[in-house]
């Protein structure tokens, strides 16, 4: 933990920026926040305050200071701590009381917050206090939220302004099981988004960026009450790691079909069918010499990683669980397979590289944004339900002929994102310095 005796930035040329990141799950969100950041601090100084659990690689810059609160993370009953035993509200408590006290001593000029309030409402209480806490010593502050291109869709798409009013949705109690019932939950569920959202925004922040092409899609395909959000909303193009040309091939193998599960989400349901796809096509003499390389990602559970090992025994298989250079691998490969979470689908938009999506079906955003890049010739998709291995060896097989993809998606969302906040004014700072010289006048010229 940075102690915040030493928050203080040395540089005050150059604007203070708090970017708060939360992964709850996966690491996508991890990845795209510290490309973010890493731009940032080009120009100015950066304190990322990362809320989730520990991920190894990504290195990040001297001058950028890292803040670590108690990781939390979700589990299927809730959020979690990773300290056994402790109340998760005390943890919680105790975040909040870490944030505020380096923001105080901060004093930022900007203060990014990533998802929120599309999402993270567990986090509710800390991120309002913060924002508050803030505002009370720089009241010019600059409060903004950073979207991925597809935020929690909305399960009513179709809504059209604020959602019904109560008494409304209890009549859809009455009507019938088919329809009114679960038209009734969705409903419940829209305005609860809706209220979380559009007040919350509108009360507390002063701009929207969404890192995200609207070629590909807009906040209007997910959120359909974008009229009634009052802050300027701007697109950055989606966030994109960049390939350092000197580390594309060292001790990578020659030729070889990667896999890959981001954070170890339902890993062992992607990896294995691909496990046994491969056994397949090595018996039909298709491989030509090529392996199957296979990042599980960091969160799977020790035993399906165990069980895993054991199918690769022998084989031309390296199985790992993560990867910090992961994307000269996507670049090396001849074929990738992989979930469509937002890092992952950016790495093939990098490297053209030919991609089958396997899209998680209850994050929404995987099944919309794989079916988009499926739409525009980028990568194919299949259900995870129509996984056997047949069908994935024909898909392999058919994926090692194919050529690298070309688009015209913007994929600078990083350097977009400095060119935005490096454009915010920065009134509080021109006030002290005017400030500054009547005082001096004074001393000189008493009335």
């Amino acid at each position: 933990m940075l102690s915040s005796r030493n928050l203080r930035p040395r540089h005050t040329g150059r604007k203070r920026i708090v970017f708060y990141s939360q992964h709850l799950i996966g690491v996508g969100h991890h990845f795209r926040n510290r490309e973010i950041v890493r731009a940032l601090a080009q120009n100015h100084q950066v304190y990322f305050v990362d809320g989730g659990r520990q991920i190894p690689g990504g290195d990040l810059p001297d001058t950028l200071k890292s803040i670590q609160l108690s990781p939390v993370f979700a589990y299927e009953e809730g959020l979690s701590s990773e300290e056994p035993g402790r109340d998760i509200q005390e943890v919680l408590r105790e975040r909040c009381d870490v944030l505020c006290e380096a923001i105080e001593n901060i004093d930022p000029d900007v203060f990014i917050i990533e998802f929120f309030p599309f999402d993270r409402w567990g986090f509710r209480s800390e991120l309002i206090s913060a924002i508050e806490s803030t505002r009370s010593i720089n009241p010019d502050v600059k409060v903004i939220c950073s979207l991925r291109d597809i935020p929690m869709r909305a399960k009513t798409a179709d809504l059209i302004g604020p959602p019904m009013p109560d008494v409304l949705v209890s009549r859809l109690r009455f009507d019938s099981v088919s329809f009114g019932r679960m038209q009734y939950i969705y409903t419940l569920m829209a305005r609860r988004y809706y209220n979380e959202v559009c007040p919350t925004l509108n009360t507390y922040f002063d701009a929207l960026l969404i890192h995200g092409d609207p070629k590909v899609t807009r906040l209007e395909e997910h959120f359909p009450w974008v009229e009634n959000i009052e802050v300027p909303i701007e697109y950055t193009g989606y966030v994109s790691e960049k390939l350092k040309s000197q580390r594309r091939r060292n001790g990578l193998p020659r030729r070889f079909v990667l896999v890959s599960a981001g954070g170890g989400a339902e890993a062992y349901e992607l990896i294995v069918p691909c496990i046994e796809a491969w056994k397949l096509l090595l018996k039909q003499g298709v491989t030509q010499g090529r392996e199957m390389v296979i990042f599980t990602g960091p969160f799977v559970q020790d035993d399906q990683f165990e069980s895993l090992k054991q199918m690769c025994d022998g084989g031309p298989f390296r199985l790992s669980c993560f990867a910090s250079d992961f994307l000269s691998w996507m670049h090396a490969s001849d074929f990738s397979i992989s979930r469509a979470g937002y890092n992952t689908c950016m790495n093939v938009l990098e490297t053209g590289t030919p991609a089958l999506l396997v899209p998680i079906v209850q994050a929404g955003d995987q099944v919309f944004r794989a079916n988009k890049l499926a739409q525009q010739g980028i990568a194919d998709v299949i259900a995870s339900a129509d996984m056997s291995s047949d069908i994935l060896a024909d898909i392999i097989a058919k994926g090692l002929s194919q050529s690298r993809s070309s688009h015209d998606i913007a994929l600078d969302g990083a350097n977009k994102t400095l060119e935005f906040v490096s454009k915010l004014s920065t009134r509080k700072r021109l006030k002290e310095k005017g400030r500054f010289f009547e005082n001096l006048y004074s001393s000189f010229f008493p009335v």
